[in-house]
C-alpha cells in the first residue's frame, strides 16, 4: 500500500508581522515606522512629558516629538483599519486556535467577517448580541495573501504618479534575461522587484509584463533575477 498524501498547510505569519508589512507598503518612505509598533503595551507611542518649567529649547523639542508621535499614531490607525477591512473582505485569510493545545486551523470566514482583530494580542474576538462568544488565539495570516496585498499597496494605493513606461519595459526585458529560462516569479514577487527598482505601474501593466516572462511552471526560480 502506498503512503497517504501528506497534508500541506499554507505558510503563515503572525498578525503583527502582517501589519508591519502592510504599514511599510503604505508608507514606503518610512520603513522604520513599523519597528516602533509596541508588542503588548498598547498603541500609544512614548514621548517626553511636557513641563512648563523646562527650558524653552527643551519644551520646543518635546512639542516636536509629540507632534511627530501623533502623526505616526494616525498612520497606525489607518493601517489597522485597512488590515481589519482586508480580513473582513476575506482578502487576508486567517488561521488560529480556539484551544491553545491544538495546532493552527483555518478560521471560519463567517467569524473573520464579523470578528474584532486584536493585532498586538494575536487574537480574533467574535461577538453575538454584544456578548463575547469565542476567541481565536495565536492568529496568523496566510503569507501568500499578505504578499499579494502588499504588492497591490506598493503599486497602487499610495502612488500619485506612475513612473516612465519605457524604463519599466527595459526593467522587464532585463529581468527576463536574468531568469535565463527559469520559472517566472509570482505576481507579488515581480511587483516587489519592480517597486524595489523604482518602477511603479498600474496592475494591468504589471500583469502584461509578467506574462512576457513566460508561463509559470515547476522549477526553481533564481533569487538573483530581481537584483
Amino acid at each position: 500500500m502506498g503512503r497517504s498524501p501528506r497534508t500541506v498547510f499554507p505558510r503563515t505569519v503572525p498578525l503583527v508581522e502582517a501589519f508591519r508589512a502592510i504599514l511599510r507598503a503604505m508608507y514606503p518612505g518610512q520603513p522604520k515606522l513599523a519597528d516602533k509598533i509596541p508588542t503588548r503595551s498598547g498603541w500609544e507611542l512614548p514621548y517626553p512629558k511636557y513641563d512648563i518649567t523646562l527650558p524653552k529649547r527643551v519644551r520646543r523639542l518635546i512639542r516636536g516629538k509629540v507632534k511627530t508621535a501623533k502623526k505616526e499614531m494616525a498612520k497606525f490607525k489607518e493601517a489597522r483599519e485597512l488590515l481589519a477591512g482586508l480580513v473582513a473582505r476575506e482578502k487576508l485569510r486567517l488561521r488560529g486556535v480556539l484551544d491553545p493545545s491544538k495546532p493552527l486551523d483555518d478560521i471560519d470566514p463567517a467569524d473573520a467577517r464579523v470578528g474584532l482583530v486584536d493585532i498586538l494580542a494575536g487574537e480574533l474576538r467574535v461577538f453575538l448580541n454584544n456578548k463575547l462568544v469565542r476567541i481565536y488565539r495565536q492568529v496568523h495570516c496566510c503569507e501568500t495573501d499578505v504578499n499579494r496585498c502588499v504588492a497591490e499597496l506598493r503599486s497602487e494605493t499610495k502612488r500619485t504618479k506612475w513612473t516612465n513606461p519605457a524604463g519599466f519595459e527595459k526593467f522587464t526585458a532585463a529581468y527576463k534575461r536574468r531568469l535565463n529560462g527559469k520559472a517566472p516569479p509570482t505576481e507579488a514577487e515581480f511587483t516587489a522587484a519592480a517597486n524595489d527598482a523604482g518602477h511603479y505601474r498600474p496592475r494591468k501593466d504589471l500583469r502584461a509584463a509578467l506574462a512576457k516572462l513566460g508561463p509559470r511552471r515547476p522549477g526553481p526560480r533564481t533569487k538573483s533575477a530581481a537584483k
